[in-house]
């Protein structure tokens, strides 16, 4: 999940859903409220840890921070030197997630087709966004803090993909997290605190200010939702296909800036480029096609493992 949701267009929300933990993802979150806070005062730490499914939490958030730093590297060399079977991969996977989701709405009806169009449209919408000029008031990082989490826990909806629209994602992503890994390094090799320039020291805050604004939209959300994954499953399900449906554009791996490059058929045309359908077999789009596949059979042993637990 920490490795993906630095991906542009693809949320790491999708990481649940096709382990099977979606559920108890959104229940464990909902649950880092004032009431375990008072479960801490009065009955002590385990109690909390207990009450909060600790385990599970602190296991799902110290792999997300890991492959923060280090998955993450593995990922932007595939997408720098692989870049259209890299996202032909993405793809599979969450073409076939959509079935996994599909089978958690008990019954079809007019209401849930409606849900599904509206979180298709938010999720096409994306696409269209202009990446916003660069803001580097606290207030607002916090605001894009709250506001990019939903992408942890809403799949189809992505957290990097919400910052590029706000402007801040090299800020925030990108140059945030490299000030504070070289920092790292640097007070790990024998420089303190007071050796960072003024400008890293600036990173570092907003990175630590978006970090607060992540972690309170992630506890109001996540409460949000689970009470009406709680009372409006299938709505809820519904809008989620809609999401995931509307956001593969983000990671089609068949894309063009020119129109008039005679490679395919057009389908689609956003701000910065041209989807299309490519209309010839040569070995490009045989691995694209291979990685596509290949996404969909791992999804597809996932999720028998699954059921066979």
């Amino acid at each position: 999940m920490g490795a993906i949701n630095k991906i542009p267009g693809v949320s790491g929300g999708i990481v649940p859903i096709i382990f099977g933990f979606y559920e108890k993802l959104i229940f464990s979150f909902s649950r880092l409220d004032i009431k375990s806070l008072i479960i801490l005062r009065r009955e002590g730490f385990k109690s909390f840890y207990e009450h909060i499914n600790g385990k599970f939490l602190s296991l799902l958030l110290l792999g997300i921070i890991v492959s923060f730093f280090s998955s993450s590297l593995i990922i932007g060399y595939l997408l720098e030197n692989y870049h259209a079977q890299t996202l032909g991969f993405f793809c599979g996977m969450i073409i076939f997630s959509i079935t996994i989701i599909l089978k958690k709405i008990s019954n079809v009806n007019f209401y849930n087709i409606l849900f599904i169009t509206s979180g298709f449209i938010i999720g096409v919408t994306f696409f269209f966004i202009s990446p916003g000029s660069e803001i580097t008031n606290p207030l607002f990082v916090f605001f894009c803090g709250m506001v990019s989490v939903s992408g942890m826990i809403l799949p189809g909806l992505s957290g990097s993909m919400i910052l590029l629209a706000l402007g801040n994602y090299k800020l925030l992503l990108i140059d945030s997290v490299n000030a504070l890994y070289y920092s790292i390094i640097n007070m790990i090799t024998g420089y303190g605190v007071e050796d960072l320039d003024l400008e890293n020291k600036n990173l570092i805050f907003l990175l630590l200010v978006f970090a607060v604004g992540s972690i309170i939209g992630l506890i109001l959300f996540s409460k949000a939702l689970n009470h009406l994954i709680i009372k409006y499953n299938n709505i809820i399900m519904s809008s989620l296909v809609g999401f995931v449906a509307g956001s593969i554009g983000a990671i089609w791996p068949w894309k063009s800036e020119n129109s008039d490059d005679n490679i395919g058929a057009l389908f689609l045309k956003s701000t910065h480029n041209h989807f299309y359908y490519p209309n010839n077999l040569n070995i490009e789009n045989i691995t694209i096609l291979i990685s596509i596949l290949a996404g969909i059979f791992i999804v597809y042993i996932i999720e028998k493992l699954n059921v066979k637990d």
